[in-house]
């Protein structure tokens, strides 16, 4: 897929949370694992989140994201008393 887009695998981002996971995020930009991965995978990680698989790890990291890029306050915009 990144080949058929022209994305280089350095300018990704990829969770995982089991052995398999790993050669791809060895690959990416930045691996991340989610709080409950297996040891492996979690030190391997550049970014292990807070919160596990299922109880909101994914959430987590878009919002780590969007702040990194300072797309956040944009987000949170959409929902100020002034909007509603």
């Amino acid at each position: 897929v990144l080949a058929e887009l022209g994305v280089p695998a350095e300018r990704t981002a990829v969770m995982g949370d089991d052995l398999t996971d790993l050669p791809l995020m060895r690959a990416s930009g930045l691996a991340i694992a989610p709080a409950d991965a297996v040891d492996e995978v979690r030190q391997a990680a550049d970014v292990v989140t807070e919160r596990g698989g299922g109880a909101g790890c994914v959430r987590e990291l878009i919002e780590l994201i969007l702040k990194a890029v300072g797309d956040w306050p944009a987000v949170t915009a959409r929902y100020d008393d002034e909007t509603l």
